[in-house]
């Protein structure tokens, strides 16, 4: 029998003492991008009072009362990034930082940015100057002072170098060349001192290799052990002391296992368990809420699906999530808030041409709550989104034509 996420105390944490006010939430500590890219986003958990479920916690919509219409403004078009897609958004706990992507239909790349300060409702172009080349399918982490890029697709062929970025000083840092190949639709998670980068695709297929970077000392370590078959597009996070990688393609079959990768050791040790694990499939949502992994939608190279579960590492124990989740996609947006899961946009429908505007929000007490389509913030597949602590922001993705988009929006949760 499957265990029903309505029992589980460890997806959300209550806020003691309601009479004086509700906690605050805390911002996921890392970027979003398109789910096609292969990369995950690592929310972090509100870390502040009691764990509980069900009925015995109410008090998740009770601070944060949740409404099938969200109120978008759409984000300032001064100093903002071109349209583009399939690049990275970051959340540096003060700015939304968007950088690299595909500006045209021809899949030209770019080696620009610019970041978005909510606070003062305006952009900034960062600077460009010892930038990584330009490039797209990149992926993105946050140090806590800075952002680390790696990999991607660039106008030499997959790039295995990278940069970091310090918003403070506006200045760029280069990244040198990785032990292993360049890729795209990889793993990048940062650990509290590495960069640790793993599987992906580039020209000869789905990789099964990886390496650590560790920033003091700006050298590169190769990954050892047994990996898992190699795969891109899966879900990949960092839990506080392993790399948690499962399912993805390696473009003819899909997956529904996945490895464990200690980071003391520098090894691969035993699979995640599979009973009770969520159906194969690629680009599905992989969201760490400080205790366990999340995973929902994605497609499986038929169906888009609207299923998911919820992994314990520490207890190898899958818990299905239930029903009532909105329609099946990938390319979504999808973050952690703390205490609940949000869900916006992406697409379906044959060859995902389909682009969805609508999306959903769920908490263990709660269940799932529809999100209605809003004219401020356009259907698109792709697009960044990162979540501030108490707003959501979106930009950039492509249209129905896989035209890159400009332009996006904010909505408070």
């Amino acid at each position: 029998m499957k265990r029903s996420i309505s029992v589980l105390p460890f997806l959300v944490s209550c806020v003691v003492g309601l009479g004086s006010g509700c906690g605050p939430r805390s911002p996921s500590s890392s970027n979003v991008t398109a789910s096609g890219s292969g990369s995950t986003s690592t929310g972090m958990s509100s870390g502040s009072g009691l764990p509980c479920a069900g009925a015995s916690c109410p008090c998740i919509t009770a601070c944060h009362p949740r409404s099938a219409e969200l109120a978008w403004t759409p984000l300032p078009t001064t100093d903002a990034p071109s349209a583009r897609s399939l690049h990275t958004g970051t959340w540096t706990g003060k700015e939304m930082v968007v950088w690299g992507g595909i500006t045209d239909g021809a899949g030209n790349a770019t080696g620009t940015g610019a970041a978005y300060n909510p606070a003062t409702d305006a952009w900034r172009t960062i600077a460009s100057a010892g930038a990584p080349s330009a490039r797209h399918s990149h992926q993105a982490v946050w140090t806590g002072k800075q952002m680390l890029l790696w990999g991607g697709f660039a106008k030499g062929g997959y790039a295995k170098d990278g940069g970091a970025y310090d918003p403070e000083t506006d200045t760029w840092t280069p990244i040198p060349d990785a032990p292993v190949g360049g890729r795209t639709r990889h793993t990048a998670v940062w650990t509290g001192t590495e960069l640790v980068v793993w599987g992906g695709l580039d020209g000869a297929g789905a990789r099964a290799d990886g390496a650590r970077y560790a920033l003091a000392t700006k050298t590169w370590t190769t990954m050892k052990g047994s990996a898992p078959k190699g795969r891109a597009s899966h879900v990949g996070l960092w839990t506080g002391t392993e790399l948690l990688v499962w399912g993805g393609t390696d473009t003819f079959d899909w997956f529904a296992d996945g490895k464990h990768f200690d980071g003391a050791s520098n090894t691969w040790k035993g699979a995640t368990n599979t009973t009770n694990a969520p159906a194969l499939r690629e680009s599905a949502t992989g969201l760490w809420t400080g205790t366990s992994a999340l995973v929902w939608g994605g497609w499986n190279g038929g169906d888009y699906l609207d299923s998911g579960a919820v992994y314990d590492p520490a207890a190898q124990v899958w818990s299905e999530l239930p029903g009532g989740a909105p329609e099946g996609r990938s390319g979504h947006v999808a973050l952690w808030t703390g205490d609940e899961l949000f869900v916006w946009g992406g697409c379906n429908g044959d060859s995902c041409s389909t682009l969805l505007g609508n999306g959903a929000r769920f908490t263990a007490d709660a269940g799932w709550t529809q999100l209605s389509a809003n004219a401020k913030l356009t259907p698109r597949t792709g697009a960044v989104g990162v979540w501030t602590g108490t707003e959501v922001l979106v930009f950039g993705g492509n249209d129905e034509n896989l035209k890159p988009l400009g332009g996006g929006a904010r909505a408070s949760l």
